[in-house]
Order: C-alpha cells, then sequence, then structure tokens
C-alpha cells in the first residue's frame, strides 16, 4: 500500500465551493495501492462537508477568510483537518438535535461523530482547527 497520501485544499467559504470537496477526496483516496474500502470514500466525503457547512454557517467569518483542509491518507486511517478563522466553539457543548422537532438543522456534527473514528477541535492562535480520522480496519 502507498505509505502516505498528503493534499491540501483551500476553499472560499460559500456552499458552492464545497464542490471541490469530492474530486479532491477521490483523487486521494484513489492514490492508493491496493484501493481502500469504498465506504471510505463516502464516510470522508460526507463528514467533511458537514464540517465545511458547519464553518459556512456558524463560524461567523472575518471578510475574505478561507477554509483550509489538510489531507493525510496512510495504510490505516485517513485523517482531514479542518481550519477557518471564525470564531472559537466548544465541540462538547455542542447540544444532541431534537429527534422529535421538525428542524433538518442541527444534526452536522452528530453525523460527523457517526462517521469518523476520531474527532478533535482545538483552537490555534485564532484558527479553529476540527480534525477527523477515519480508520480504514473493518470498512467495507
Amino acid at each position: 500500500m502507498t505509505p502516505i497520501v498528503q493534499s491540501h485544499l483551500r476553499l472560499e467559504p460559500s456552499p458552492l465551493a464545497l464542490r471541490a470537496l469530492s474530486p479532491w477526496l477521490k483523487t486521494a483516496i484513489d492514490s492508493l495501492d491496493p484501493a481502500p474500502a469504498p465506504d471510505l470514500f463516502s464516510r470522508a466525503e460526507l463528514a467533511v462537508h458537514e464540517a465545511c457547512m458547519n464553518v459556512i454557517d456558524h463560524a461567523e467569518l472575518p471578510p475574505n477568510s478561507m477554509i483550509e483542509l489538510e489531507l493525510t491518507l496512510g495504510p490505516d486511517s485517513l485523517t482531514v483537518q479542518v481550519r477557518d478563522p471564525g470564531e472559537e466553539f466548544d465541540l462538547a457543548a455542542v447540544p444532541a438535535p431534537d429527534p422529535m422537532g421538525l428542524g433538518e438543522r442541527g444534526y452536522g456534527v452528530k453525523i460527523i461523530r457517526s462517521l469518523v473514528s476520531v474527532l478533535v477541535y482545538r483552537r490555534n492562535g485564532d484558527m479553529n482547527e476540527l480534525e477527523m480520522r477515519i480508520d480504514t480496519e473493518g470498512l467495507s
């Protein structure tokens, strides 16, 4: 298997810009030999998309900000870091969505947690960093 694949992507904070996520992830994942489980791409695509939409919707980014993504893919895991200069937040304080409510919003962090093996938030200077790791063992 290819030892490590690394890639970087900068996005404008708009839903339209997120169209670049799928080809970026697919190119990185397809570069592994042998190919990883198909489930890796679908999990990564949805988790990263949800993380970026949360930045767009909730981070209150300063003008002209960008969302920075850093990907590291090795034989055992895929890690994506999403960085933005938005408002600091407390990942542990994100409320669980109300399953009895009729709203379609508020499920982003819950979805991400269900897709990744490890989810870590930290503040580094004036940047938010959300790190998502998907372990490849056991994926189908």
